[in-house]
């Protein structure tokens, strides 16, 4: 009978390594107990002492020998850059140090707190920031044009401007440059081409005029400044005169009609336009002339003299149109006019918002391809009062056949109203005694139905 194999203990697989790490056979089984630990560290490392790893050997078979160049691991030391930076932030610390080093230690031997704010310099605030000489001018106005029709006029006198402006070759960037002033472009016509839009002129206003509102007014150069510069004060010397070695001297005053001694030739001419001498009749009387004085047949620049003069207002008679008759007494084809070129967009958009002081959004500026876009935004009809003039407005649903829109619920009635049934139907209950609506006639205990 087969005898059952005892399995190995523990102190067996002890023994079996202990004699496999002892080089010396001759030792006996208790000093080999006493000198093993009962720890398997050190077999660990003896199985890895020999056992490359797998990355390594991957290295060696990438650059084909036993000992690859570089880091045994290149994920964990630091690399050329970290050890670059590294260096800049300490160069940058002793550069530090020695800006510190070098700096004079401040003698705070006499230094006296100060009790009070007398005389202690100021630091911040908003006194000296703005140049007086330079204040802040907002580019929209105060007042913001709410009138539709209003609107409509100042698009219309934005465009007319804009292309009266590429018309002479101008740049469209100084659109905006002027204050807006008395509006010209009430009697100007524009209508759309296939390349912007064309401009026609009335008596009333013409181009060089509207170019000449466009154009910044120039300072009168008489008014005298607060704070001249060295050459307007130059200037200002040349022009006075007072005497600048004699200041202290009066102010001559010098008459220029007096006649003169020995005047020149164009001195001879000036005064020969002054005066009111007959020169083919030197001898007869000098006669006074009134120019007040009203003329029976005025040539037409002594008309235009006299309008000049006049303090009568030529316009305090005269009916004036308002917005709405003058948006309707322009050709509506100027609302097709294309803003597809973004130069001439952007300039229409700036004179705009100028003008009326409304705030146009991006979303807004894309979409809008021609001025009935932009109009459209600009001028919002207000919202209705009830839901059936909402739904009336709606064009997709009113363009529906089968669709209609009441401002009441719909009555059997009104049912054979529409078909022309209704007056049969009320001369029939009439004549035998019925009532035609509700319940008229009939009693009932709790009152009657009506």
């Amino acid at each position: 009978m087969r005898r059952i194999t005892r399995p190995g203990r523990s102190i067996d697989l002890l023994r079996a390594r202990a004699t496999a790490q002892t080089p010396s056979p001759y030792l006996c089984s208790a000093c080999k107990l006493q000198a093993t630990s009962f720890s398997t560290t050190s077999i660990r490392a003896a199985r890895n002492n020999g056992k490359v790893p797998f990355t390594e050997k991957i290295r060696q078979r990438i650059w084909g020998t036993d000992k690859p160049p570089g880091l045994e691991d290149p994920y964990g030391d630091r690399s050329v850059f970290d050890k670059t930076k590294k260096r800049a932030r300490v160069e940058e610390a002793e550069e530090g140090e020695q800006l510190e080093a070098a700096k004079p230690t401040p003698d705070l031997s006499t230094y006296e707190p100060a009790s009070t704010w007398d005389g202690l310099e100021e630091v911040g605030g908003f006194e000296e920031n703005w140049d007086p000489d330079h204040q802040f001018r907002g580019f929209l106005p105060a007042e913001v044009i709410k009138d539709s029709d209003e609107v409509t006029a100042a698009l219309h006198r934005a465009l007319v401007e804009v292309f009266a402006l590429q018309q002479v070759g101008m740049p469209l960037k100084d659109i905006s440059a002027a204050m807006p002033g008395v509006d010209l472009t009430h009697e100007v016509q524009i209508s759309p081409t296939a390349t912007g839009a064309t401009l026609q002129f009335s008596q009333e206003a013409s181009l060089e005029q509207i170019i000449q509102s466009l154009t910044p007014a120039v300072d009168d150069e008489t008014t005298v400044k607060e704070n001249p510069t060295e050459s307007e004060e130059d200037v200002a010397a040349d022009r006075s005169t007072i005497d600048p070695l004699h200041p202290s001297s009066p102010e001559v005053e010098v008459d220029e009609t007096a006649e003169k001694e020995n005047q020149t030739e164009s001195e001879e001419d000036v005064a020969a336009d002054r005066s009111t001498i007959d020169p083919l009749h030197p001898s007869s009387p000098e006669v006074e002339v009134d120019e007040t004085a009203e003329k029976k047949n005025p040539t037409e620049s002594e008309e235009d003299v006299a309008a000049d003069r006049s303090t009568v207002d030529p316009l305090s008679g005269s009916t004036q149109m308002t917005y709405g008759e003058l948006v309707a007494s322009w050709d509506p084809s100027w609302l097709q006019i294309s803003l597809e070129n973004p130069e001439i967009k952007f300039a229409v958009l700036k004179r705009t918002m100028q003008l009326t002081g409304l705030r146009i959004p991006d979303a807004a500026i894309m979409p809008a391809k021609t001025v009935k876009g932009l109009l459209a935004h600009l001028v919002k009809p207000p919202k209705p009062r009830k839901l059936v003039d909402a739904l009336q407005q709606k064009e997709e649903l009113m363009n529906i056949p089968n669709v209609s829109i009441y401002a009441k619920r719909v009555t059997p009635i009104d049912k054979h109203k529409s078909v022309g049934r209704w007056k049969v139907i009320e001369q029939q209950l009439t004549e035998r005694g019925l009532p035609v609506t509700g319940h008229e006639g009939q009693s009932h205990e709790y009152g009657d139905y009506r």
